[in-house]
């Protein structure tokens, strides 16, 4: 389940695969890992010049709304794909290159206070 995901954003243009999906446990699940870039491209050259990738499902936001926070080049998205007792759980986290520190770091500390109640 979770590798069909994995192995789908690794081959999302056009985006740069920074860390290839790898087999990880965590918060007691196994799953995949993965960190995808924004390479340096011409955003004017994206439908309604917003670069996309995954789209959100109904129940989450408007039908075939998807994800499109990434303001330029160099911006980072790490993907952890957990299966959760059958269900694919996806957490994501995003960084852009001029991220302080310590907002890396704090991103980190939420990280690891994830808790999951299935």
């Amino acid at each position: 389940m979770s590798s069909n995901l994995a192995a789908e954003l690794a081959d999302l243009a056009p985006f740069r695969l920074t860390s290839p999906p790898k087999d990880v446990t965590i918060y007691g699940y196994s799953g995949k890992h993965l960190e995808l870039t924004v390479p340096k491209i011409d955003f004017a050259e994206c439908l309604g010049g917003e670069l996309k990738s995954w789209v959100a499902p109904f129940d989450v936001a408007e039908e075939g709304d998807a994800f499109y926070g990434y303001p330029g080049p160099g911006y980072t998205e790490e993907f952890w794909i957990l299966d959760v007792e059958g269900s694919r759980l996806m957490i994501a986290a995003e960084r852009s290159p001029d991220s302080p520190s310590e907002d890396i770091a704090e991103m980190g500390t939420v990280l690891e206070s994830v808790q999951i109640d299935p």
